[in-house]
């Protein structure tokens, strides 16, 4: 009985830090999306890397077809593998819904093989943002079956759900990257078809302040993805530039924007001291597409990386930009290939 006692005190004892260390991590209403360290990471370096729009135009889908409804986009991507391999947490914009099976559609109503995912797991991406004007081109379905392709390999997603099926995230997205937690908030100004079966998290103020507020105490850093902007346009518009601005002040220490299709500026934010403490990214530009229009064919790459010497002490955050350029060309058989050249 003595023993049995001992057990059960054993098991109580238990149960009570198992309690208190959930309390602990719980940040917003869906703990089960938070990805959480076993224990204290000792690594007090990490690069963030972020890239713009993944499209998939239907001159891309052929081109990735290697047999009958099998594809691979695996090649298309092969010119990030470096980078992303370097990296510890890799996102991007995926500008299309995933379908299991055909018929698989381009522009306006994107709908691409699920297969996708898949390549982009296996080439680093580790997370995107589904908080753009295209994620409900295939309404509920498309919305269920991409989630369902990218949770299959491991790909985390934010800024879409459908309620009625308990799956998708809005809430921010917290990683464990390295030693530091990172926030990334998700945003659209713009759906193309709305969907009254799907939440799509929208580029709104009250919206955002709650989301950050609730999750800037629980984290290292905040990281806004935001899809805005008016397109082919090199310039932030006055929109952009105040909502940035606004964010910045609710809490936000980097805002990276999506949907032009080409690059806009982006400036690092500093402190009295003049030490960088965040920054904005107005549009990164394409990764990949069929697009043809003036710098369509290139994007930029944000590169995030902190430093600390000890959990304690200040964190340290530079950030810079390389430059991607999509490559398409034929070759003798007439077929269209696809690729990615990182410059530095």
């Amino acid at each position: 009985m003595r023993r049995a006692l001992g057990y059960i005190s054993y098991a109580l004892i238990m149960a009570a830090f198992v309690a208190a260390m959930v309390a602990e991590l719980w940040v917003g209403e869906a703990p089960a999306h938070e990805e959480v360290c076993p224990v204290l990471c000792d690594k007090q370096e990490a690069e963030i890397v972020i890239v713009g729009d993944i499209m998939a135009h239907l001159p891309q889908v052929e081109s990735a077809m290697v047999g009958e409804d099998r594809f691979d986009f695996g090649p298309h991507f092969e010119g990030l593998r470096g980078l992303f391999e370097g990296a510890d947490y890799v996102v991007a914009n995926l500008e299309t819904t995933l379908s299991p099976r055909p018929p698989y559609s381009g522009y306006p109503g994107f709908a691409t093989p699920e297969e996708l995912a898949g390549d982009l797991a296996e080439v680093g991406v580790d997370a995107v943002t589904l908080a753009n004007n295209h994620i409900t081109d295939k309404g509920e379905g498309g919305v269920l079956a991409t989630l369902a392709a990218l949770d299959n390999v491991g790909v985390r997603s934010v800024g879409a759900r459908v309620p009625a099926m308990r799956t998708g995230q809005m809430e921010p997205l917290v990683a464990n990257v390295g030693a530091f937690r990172i926030a990334f908030v998700a945003c659209t100004d713009l759906v193309n078809r709305p969907d009254r079966s799907v939440e799509v998290a929208r580029l709104d103020t009250l919206y955002l302040r709650e989301q950050i507020e609730r999750v800037r105490p629980k984290v290292d850093l905040v990281v806004a993805l935001v899809h805005w902007g008016e397109e082919y346009h090199t310039k932030p518009s006055r929109r952009q530039t105040r909502m940035a601005e606004w964010m910045r002040g609710v809490g936000v220490d980097f805002v990276v924007g999506s949907h032009p299709h080409v690059i806009q500026p982006w400036e690092a934010w500093c402190d009295e001291s003049g030490c960088t403490v965040g920054g904005v990214f107005y549009s990164l530009g394409n990764v990949i597409s069929n697009q043809n229009s003036v710098g369509t064919d290139c994007g930029l790459v944000a590169r995030i990386s902190l430093r600390r010497g000890a959990v304690e002490e200040p964190m340290e955050v530079t950030i810079a930009a390389d430059t991607l350029y999509r490559l398409r060309y034929t070759d003798d058989q007439g077929r269209l290939h696809y690729g990615i050249e990182l410059r530095h």
